[in-house]
């Protein structure tokens, strides 16, 4: 497909959510429109740079089965978190939610799975299954096991550190046959986030009330106007902000407003796009060493990742 028709054809297929969205997707439309007044031929460029390397490294064997062992532990920490709930504390979850998280808790097995075998393929030793025990889910509150609000809130960082992580992951397996495994759990990671969020959302938690399907800095700002502080930490606890780490360079923090190298903030003198709006278009990345310092929340000392 042209990629100049994909916003477009969007639109036809789910109009309502193309209107829901329309912030988005105009940050997305207008930094499609400078292709257009540049050069077309030159717009596959401009994308492909958004993929640009997160840190430099030679993809080797080794370095691939790092990486997939990588977000193979973050597979375990969701698994565990989602099985316990449902198998352990079952009157925590709403009856009419249960069906969700265990969806979620039977997707990340899947994933687990997949990861496992493109490992044992390489013929690397995939880390070994991670039991409940390994992990300390109390960083949100203590109460995680108890209040379902909290639950979800948990959840919810667990997902977004897990897309992040997977994203930050590609540039390594570039070239490898996992690749086009990991961008899809990616995407998938990125959807179980979106439906936590709303979840969260029909809480109405007190400091959550308009908690965004994705990274928002206007979590709780009901018209959009972008008066909050501007951070990516949803979770609003301060000991969490390494999930939400921009890394050095701030090159991928959650609320920088330019991809590829182009401002879209006044792009091609559109004045109607917000510093939220434009930086809520695009997920960010996350190093290798910061997924591993964010992880390390939640994995008790004998089992931290190194």
């Amino acid at each position: 497909m042209n990629i100049l028709n994909i916003i477009e054809e969007i639109e036809k297929v789910e109009g309502e959510v193309y209107n829901e969205l329309s912030p988005r997707r105009k940050a997305l439309q207008h930094l499609l429109n400078v292709g257009k007044k540049v050069s077309l031929a030159a717009l596959p460029l401009t994308f492909g740079s958004m993929f640009q390397k997160a840190y430099s490294q030679t993809t080797t064997n080794a370095a691939t089965i790092d990486s997939l062992n990588l977000v193979l532990v973050l597979g375990y920490m969701q698994f565990q978190f989602y099985n316990n709930a449902l198998t352990a504390t079952p009157t925590l979850i709403l009856v009419a939610d249960k069906p969700i998280i265990t969806t979620l808790r039977d997707q990340e097995q899947a994933h687990i799975n997949v990861i496992t075998k493109a490992v044992t393929d390489l013929g690397g030793t995939p880390r070994p299954l991670m039991p409940y025990t390994s992990f300390d889910y109390t960083k949100v509150n203590a109460n995680v096991a108890t209040n379902y609000g909290t639950f979800l809130r948990t959840a919810v960082v667990l997902e977004d550190l897990s897309e992040r992580a997977y994203k930050g992951q590609l540039i390594t397996l570039m070239g490898t046959p996992a690749l086009a495994t990991a961008a899809r759990i990616q995407t998938v990671e990125a959807r179980h986030s979106a439906q936590l969020r709303q979840m969260v959302n029909k809480l109405q938690i007190a400091t959550l009330k308009y908690l965004r399907p994705w990274v928002s800095i206007r979590r709780n700002d009901a018209d959009g106007s972008d008066l909050l502080p501007i951070t990516g930490n949803d979770s609003m606890i301060g000991a969490l902000n390494p999930v939400y780490d921009i890394d050095a360079g701030l090159l991928n923090r959650e609320t920088k407003t330019a991809q590829a190298g182009i401002e879209l903030l006044g792009i091609a003198g559109n004045v109607d796009l917000t510093a939220g709006s434009a930086s809520e278009a695009f997920d960010e990345y996350l190093l290798t060493a910061t997924v591993k310092t964010a992880a390390n929340l939640f994995i008790k000392t004998g089992f931290q990742l190194i």
